[in-house]
């Protein structure tokens, strides 16, 4: 078996010229470990490879060994996507070509030749001869070839992919990276003549059972009999004869002592099938399946439905999955990093992906079965129109999807159409004037779909469609689910909403005279990214997803959320982590000690405050309301609540305020109202956080969460005097006094927050103050929140476009772009350097590391308007504070005033740049400050 090595020829040209390599290929392992047999060669690797844009191939024989491919291929990527070698997504038709040797010892078995995935329509040759053609680009399909090989030495293979973007066929989000060609894992595998095709497992846990249900290859003989061993010894070994005649077969097995399949102990029971003819073993197939139910049930002791694992209900805190590599693109490098999907949204602590829109690879949901994640699985949307074309490629998709899937675990839902994409008819009302309608028909075939794959699968839930905001329009359904991109601040209004209309029925999120039956009302799009006018861009996630998660767990009876989205794509830059899957820094930890983005996805949470806009004057009492959402069926008998009040002051001085503790007993699955806390501001004006920690007896932290609180005066001095300590002099960021930038320069909020870019300066002038003697100084010190400040394809309008980079809506090169963004703070650090003098003296450099924006630039947020746009929402910079004495002191008192210039020294093109932020934008409650602190 060939699983580590490609050693094997590649011939381009004549078949004499070989180029032999012995480098890893990719995706070694076997492709559908749910099924899968001992015997097998893997035919990944590098191919020849022809591109045939004038579809002149198969008019000129390509077919024939000796036809030159000019160039090579790795297989199974896609010919668009980098990671093939050829990167090309203007050509639609390309031919591959490689020779295989078969092993002596498949002799007296049929060969078949196993393609995971190819797009679109795939024609297969073997040493000239046609061997057959297959449509669809999904799904597994295969040919048996044995007539075709020659009795020694190398066959020759030949496969044409026709990939046209034509209505009726199918598609996922294409504008990520083109499924163009073959796309899985190539495989050969020797088979006897009766052989197993199918093998699913319905388990019974109520029953302490499983079904298994056979399908063969033929119809079985007089003396044909199946052998089933299981790994886990607790369940007896199973020998049965067949009854001749027959290409199916199904049996009961006990299962007496199942060990259940669930998310934190994700047990699988593995099992060998053979086939026995004449008492012999012709075929064996490896599988596994998971002992777990999936169903529906009320909330304990309320009237919410939600999903069920295991009879238990479980709130689903999920992540819309696009599953894109950005060098592979549908498909995935290695197994390592299928696996590494997986443990990311646990990491996080997600319990479910939405695979959305594509057919996922078996490697992967392997791993969700092995690791334990559940998984939403979308069917691969109509291009285009509900054709008679586009139907037929749908249901081959779906039902070839549904039937090779069957036996993950991980898998609860079948989402059948997303937003009804492919589904609405462009009608002419009126002469020129068109609308598109999702008319009764389709809505009948849909109907009609539902109930196909219920019963192609009654072990889950199905979804007829995924509606959109705009598109509430389901007619049968397992879960009652709704997409909502929004604000923050509309979050509260539109959830209400949701609640208030949720109930058996109910005719809202449905169409054609439908109604809401008894199931589960969950959330399956939301977040921000659409919600804003034209879209976000790149921008802080954090703070607005914080919003959105307090508001689903006040409201229990929306069952789960599902957050759009895992990873950023092409154009849409809203995920946990970067298309590269590196982890955006959320800065949670440095406004709550100890939390992560993990903490928002606790099945024990609580939520301290109302809304998120808290602001009381220095020294007020009040009272912050908490709430207790425990929405599990495993709970600590006895928890301890923590509180922090802290904060930063006019001086991005830390403090803490004050904390407490009180004891709460939680109940399975309650949402509740703990006892007010109450809290004393304190007496100096300062943004401040108020913290809450859930601790188990142990002393282990078990959820964190906060609350940001401006503690405000009516109206701050602009000049203040600490008696005997220092006289204090402040300036709004637009208050400088000169300034010049070589690219750009702009105040945002007209005075909140002012940057420059490119090369230049800002400089401030702090008059000294009256009766102020120079020799009483010690020092004068400057304080400032100030971060470096990249150039940014929204700040250069029509020039930007002139540079050669286009908008994000077509290639998505610069998350920058959209008039709502901020690119949100990650591991790539985009510096200026500064100089700072006084008076043109004591020039003292510093390095303003990057141009952030996440949770921390708190005050940003608090002063976006309530418009739908945004405007460098969650943006700040880092304390500065630079102390000047000796000649620098000794002229600013002889000029009377203190001369701050911040110069940008350093940094070319987008490292170039600084910005200077006030006391209402940015982290921390800072204007443009000196000090002059006296002896």
């Amino acid at each position: 078996m060939l699983t580590l090595l490609f050693s094997c020829l590649v011939f381009s040209g004549c078949g004499k010229k070989q180029v032999t390599s012995t480098e890893p290929i990719p995706l070694p392992e076997h492709p559908r470990p749910d099924f899968s047999r001992t015997d097998w060669i893997n035919l990944n690797g590098r191919w020849s490879f022809a591109l045939d844009s004038l579809d002149v191939g198969a008019a000129r024989e390509w077919f024939r060994e000796g036809t030159p491919f000019p160039d090579t291929i790795t297989v199974p990527f896609s010919w668009a996507s980098p990671l093939s070698g050829i990167g090309r997504k203007d050509v639609h038709i390309a031919w591959y070509a490689r020779d295989f040797e078969v092993p002596k010892t498949w002799d007296n078995r049929f060969v078949f030749l196993v393609i995971g995935a190819s797009d679109f329509t795939t024609k297969v040759w073997v040493n000239g001869h046609e061997i057959g053609v297959h449509e669809g680009g999904y799904t597994p399909f295969e040919f048996e070839i044995t007539e075709a090989l020659f009795e020694k030495g190398a066959n020759h293979l030949v496969i044409r992919v026709e990939d046209e973007p034509t209505p009726g066929r199918l598609v996922g989000k294409q504008v990520y990276g083109e499924a163009k060609g073959i796309w899985q894992t190539v495989y050969l595998e020797p088979r006897s003549e009766l052989h197993l095709k199918m093998a699913h497992f319905s388990p019974d846990i109520d029953r302490k059972l499983v079904k298994m249900h056979l399908a063969f290859s033929a119809a079985t003989g007089m003396n044909d009999e199946v052998s089933i061993a299981f790994a886990d010894t607790s369940i007896a070994p199973v020998r049965k004869p067949l009854p001749p005649g027959q290409g199916e077969f199904t049996l009961t097995i006990p299962v007496p002592k199942p060990h259940l399949w669930n998310l934190d102990d994700p047990y699988l029971y593995n099992v060998d099938i053979t086939l026995i003819s004449e008492k012999a073993a012709i075929d064996t197939v490896h599988t596994y399946f998971g002992m777990r139910k999936i169903g529906a049930a009320y909330r304990p002791n309320s009237r919410d439905m939600y999903v069920t694992l295991n009879n238990k209900p479980v709130y689903l805190r999920m992540t819309l999955d696009q599953s894109y590599h950005p060098e592979g693109f549908c498909t995935f490098p290695s197994d390592e990093f299928m696996r590494g999907e997986i443990e990311r949204a646990k990491t996080i602590g997600l319990n479910c992906l939405r695979i959305h829109i594509k057919t996922e690879m078996p490697r992967k949901l392997y791993w969700a079965d092995r690791l334990g994640l559940l998984l939403m699985c979308d069917i691969p949307n109509i291009n285009g129109e509900p054709t008679e074309y586009g139907r037929k490629n749908w249901e081959y998709t779906a039902f070839n999807q549904i039937e090779r899937d069957y036996n993950h675990p991980s898998i609860f839902s079948w989402v059948l159409f997303n937003e009804t994409w492919g589904l609405v008819t462009r009608i002419e009302k009126l002469p020129g004037e068109f609308v598109h309608e999702y008319m009764p028909e389709t809505q009948a075939w849909v109907k009609s779909m539902y109930l196909t794959a219920k019963n192609a699968d009654p072990t889950r839930l199905v979804e007829d469609n995924s509606p959109d905001q705009g598109r509430r329009w389901h007619v049968m359904t397992d879960i009652n689910s709704w997409h909502a991109y929004l604000p923050g601040y509309r979050w509260a209004e539109y959830m209400d909403e949701v609640v208030r209309n949720t109930f058996p029925g109910s005719e809202w999120n449905f169409i054609g005279g439908n109604k809401q039956p008894d199931i589960p009302m969950m959330n399956s799009e939301c977040g921000n990214v659409w919600g804003y006018k034209g879209g976000t861009g790149d921008v802080d996630i954090s703070y607005e997803y914080h919003i959105m998660m307090n508001e689903y767990r006040r409201r229990p009876r929306i069952s789960g959320f599902l957050f759009t989205e895992f990873h950023d794509v092409i154009n849409e830059w809203n995920g946990y982590y970067r298309f590269d899957r590196s982890m955006k820094d959320f800065g949670l930890d440095e406004l709550c000690p100890g939390m992560t983005v993990r903490d928002f996805h606790s099945d024990l949470y609580l939520i301290p405050g109302g809304d998120f806009k808290k602001i009381v004057a220095p020294g007020d009492t009040f009272s912050v309301p908490v709430t207790a959402s425990f929405l599990s069926d495993t709970v600590p008998g006895e928890l301890t609540v923590k509180t922090l009040f802290h904060g930063w002051n006019r001086f991005g001085d830390h403090r803490e305020y004050s904390a407490d503790s009180l004891t709460v007993r939680p109940v399975k699955y309650s949402v509740v109202k703990l006892p007010d806390v109450k809290l004393t501001a304190p007496k100096e004006e300062c943004i401040a956080m108020f913290c809450t920690f859930l601790i188990d007896a142990k002393g282990d932290t078990l959820h964190r969460n906060f609350l940001p609180v401006r503690v405000l005066k009516s109206e701050s001095p602009r000049r203040e005097t600490i008696k005997g300590k220092a006289e204090i002099v402040r300036r709004m960021p637009n208050e400088f006094s000169k300034s010049e930038w070589s690219v750009k320069q702009k105040a945002i909020f007209d005075s909140l927050k002012v940057w420059g870019t490119g090369t230049g300066y800002f400089e401030y002038e702090f008059p000294w103050p009256k009766n102020l003697k120079a020799d009483a100084v010690q020092e004068i010190e400057f304080i400032a929140e100030l971060g470096a400040r990249r150039i940014q394809g929204k700040d250069m309008g029509e020039d930007y476009v002139s540079q050669g980079i286009d908008n994000i809506s077509a290639k998505g090169i610069d998350p920058g772009h959209n008039p709502n963004s901020y690119p949100m703070t990650d591991d790539k650090k985009h510096p200026s350097q500064v100089g700072i003098t006084l008076n043109d003296t004591d020039s003292q450099a510093i390095t303003l590391a990057n141009d952030p924006a996440d949770h921390r630039g708190n005050l940003s947020w608090l002063s976006q308007k309530e418009d739908d746009t945004l405007t460098e929402a969650g943006s700040y910079g880092y304390l500065v504070k630079v102390q000047f004495g000796g000649e620098a002191l000794k002229k600013a008192a002889e000029e009377g005033t203190a001369r701050v210039k911040l110069a940008v020294t350093g940094g070319t093109g987008s490292d170039g740049g600084l910005s200077v932020y006030g006391e209402q934008f940015g982290r921390y409650i800072i204007d443009p400050t000196v000090v002059f602190r006296l002896k």
